[in-house]
C-alpha cells in the first residue's frame, strides 16, 4: 500500500498548480507517495502544465465538464491507493515538514481519523481556518452580524471560532478542507464526500462523518501551509456564492430536516445572497 495519495482539483489554476505540486514534491521525505490531479475542465493551460510534472507516480485526468469539486475529489479517492489521503488545494504552498508531521501523527494515534496543519496567508499571518460545526444558532449570529461585531465569544462568535488558540495541538471540529489529511480505510467505510455538495460544506458534513464514525480530528499547528484563501473563488465569485447559499441549505436539511428553521434559513441565505453578488461586482 502506498504511504500517502496526494489528490489535488485544478480548475484554471495554472497560476498555482506548479508552485504547489513543487512544495508538494519537496515535502515527501521519502515517503511512499501518488499525486493525482483531477482537472475540472479548466479553460486555461492547467492540465498541460500538470502532465508536465516529474513526478515517478502522477495520474491526471480531465474531465470533460466541470463537474464541481466533490465529484473531482471523489474522483481521486476512488483513485487512490494511499493509506492515508491529502487533500489539497491547488493554491497551497507546503512546508518543508508539513506532510511528514501530518503522517507521522496518525501513524501514532489511531484514535484520530483525520489532521490538519496550520494554515497561514500569503504575508505570513495565521488563517482562520478552523470553524465548529454550523448550527441555527451560529447562522442567526452571522445574519444578525452579532458574530462580525462579537467575533471572538464563544456565544456569538462560535461557528467561526476566531478566539480559537492556533498555537496548541487541540481537537477541533472542522477544519478546512484545502489541506486536510485522512485514513484511507474511513474514507471509504464513510463513503466519501457527500455528492450533494457541489462545492462548498463538503468539508462540514465530511468532518461530521469523521466523527459519527467514532474517530477525532488534530489541529497540527506544527505543520505550516500557505493558503491563498479563495483564489479559484475570486475567479467567479457571483456564481460561488450563489452555490455555497445552495449547499448550506443542503447541509442544514441534511442534518437538521425539514421545517420552519429551514425556511428561515433559505430566506436569510437569499437575502445575503443577493448583497453578496451585489458586492462581488463592484
Amino acid at each position: 500500500m502506498t504511504d500517502i495519495s496526494v489528490i489535488v482539483v485544478t480548475w484554471n489554476s495554472s497560476d498555482e498548480i506548479v508552485n504547489c505540486v513543487n512544495s508538494v514534491i519537496g515535502a515527501l521525505h521519502g515517503l511512499d507517495s501518488e499525486l493525482i490531479i483531477i482537472d475540472n475542465n479548466s479553460s486555461d493551460d492547467s492540465f498541460a502544465l500538470v502532465n508536465k510534472i516529474n513526478f515517478p507516480k502522477l495520474n491526471t485526468v480531465q474531465n470533460p465538464e466541470n463537474l464541481g469539486y466533490t465529484k473531482a475529489i471523489n474522483q481521486g479517492i476512488k483513485l487512490s491507493k494511499g493509506k492515508y489521503i491529502l487533500l489539497l488545494n491547488p493554491d497551497t504552498i507546503l512546508n518543508d515538514s508539513s506532510i511528514k508531521v501530518m503522517y507521522d501523527f496518525l501513524e501514532a494515534n489511531p484514535a484520530y481519523g483525520a489532521c490538519a496543519p496550520l494554515m497561514k496567508n500569503p504575508d505570513g499571518s495565521v488563517q482562520y481556518s478552523v470553524r465548529n460545526f454550523p448550527t441555527y444558532w451560529r447562522m442567526f449570529s452571522e445574519f444578525s452580524l452579532l458574530a462580525y461585531i462579537f467575533p471572538k465569544t464563544k456565544l456569538f462568535g462560535s461557528w467561526k471560532a476566531k478566539y480559537l488558540d492556533y498555537s496548541t495541538q487541540q481537537d477541533i471540529e472542522q477544519p478546512m478542507a484545502a489541506a486536510f489529511m485522512i485514513r484511507g480505510e474511513l474514507l471509504s467505510k464513510i463513503d466519501n464526500m457527500d455528492e450533494r455538495f457541489r462545492m462548498f460544506f463538503n468539508d462540514v458534513d465530511l468532518c461530521r462523518k469523521i466523527y459519527d464514525a467514532g474517530f477525532k480530528i488534530r489541529l497540527l499547528p506544527s505543520s505550516v501551509i500557505i493558503h491563498e484563501h479563495g483564489a479559484s473563488i475570486k475567479k467567479d465569485r457571483a456564481n460561488m456564492i450563489r452555490i455555497w447559499n445552495d449547499d448550506c441549505a443542503k447541509y442544514f436539511e441534511k442534518h437538521f430536516g425539514k421545517g420552519l428553521l429551514l425556511i428561515w434559513l433559505k430566506i436569510n441565505l437569499r437575502i445575503s445572497g443577493i448583497i453578496r453578488v451585489l458586492l462581488a461586482r463592484k
